[in-house]
């Protein structure tokens, strides 16, 4: 029986409902680890309108956070923290740390991290950003050119595939995406699937055992980036980041 946690990551979420996050994060995490969730008011990533709805909650999604008590703070959803690019980003992120005693990071952070760990420049984005969408693609592109990272080619899981339906994908119809995607895309250091509300977490690494490359996603590295400075271990079956813990 459990006396105590060990750590209380606490993740806010762009999307209006979640689910596959929660399923995903349970997949790896050890019993003594719990998510603390809280969400903004995205349906749909593209309109701005309801990124910039969300952008307004991010204060009370932090206070909340921190009533709950927990041990970090990860800001998911690029659509959201690099809505006013680069420097939106940094100031997104340096007035959340003022208002919290606890560590506070971005999905877009953990990620670059996650590469460089990999030691990772040239990637594969699998991406679930409708095309029109061009405006997403170009400020994730900005922030890891930023940081030497490279989107090196891209490729759509499924045109005009809303924020809230991408759920309802399996994680056999996302691996086949992958491997159709890698193939006509061989040259490229890293695999990065993108969108934390398609499963991803147990296909890593039979992906990666098929490519000979690291397969990372959105939700692996919000998991590692959350984990890692927690000293929390996962182990082998999930991938290189993950098993890296």
């Amino acid at each position: 029986m459990l006396d105590r946690w060990r750590a209380r990551p606490g993740w806010i979420q762009p999307r209006v409902c979640n689910d596959i996050e929660i399923y995903d994060f349970y997949r790896v995490a050890p019993e003594d680890v719990v998510l603390v969730l809280t969400t903004l008011a995205v349906v749909d990533s593209a309109r701005k309108e309801e990124v910039e709805a969300s952008l307004d909650l991010l204060d009370q999604a932090v206070e909340h956070l921190s009533m709950a008590g927990v041990s970090l703070i990860m800001l998911g959803g690029d659509p959201v923290h690099l809505h006013h690019g680069n420097e939106g980003h940094k100031r997104i992120l340096e007035h959340l740390r003022t208002l919290t005693h606890v560590p506070v990071t971005t999905s877009s952070e953990a990620l670059a991290d996650a590469l460089h760990f990999l030691s990772c420049k040239r990637i594969l984005m699998v991406s679930s950003w409708r095309p029109e969408s061009t405006h997403l693609l170009s400020r994730l592109r900005e922030f890891l050119s930023a940081s030497g990272i490279e989107i090196a080619a891209v490729e759509t899981i499924q045109r005009n595939l809303l924020s809230i339906e991408k759920g309802a994908k399996t994680p056999g119809e996302i691996y086949g995406h992958v491997i159709a995607a890698f193939k006509k895309n061989p040259d490229v250091d890293a695999v990065f699937i993108q969108s934390g509300t398609i499963t991803t977490i147990d296909i890593i690494e039979t992906l990666e055992k098929e490519l000979g490359k690291p397969v990372v996603s959105s939700n692996s590295v919000k998991i590692w980036g959350s984990f890692r400075p927690l000293n929390i271990p996962v182990g082998p079956g999930y991938g290189r980041l993950l098993g890296s813990l």
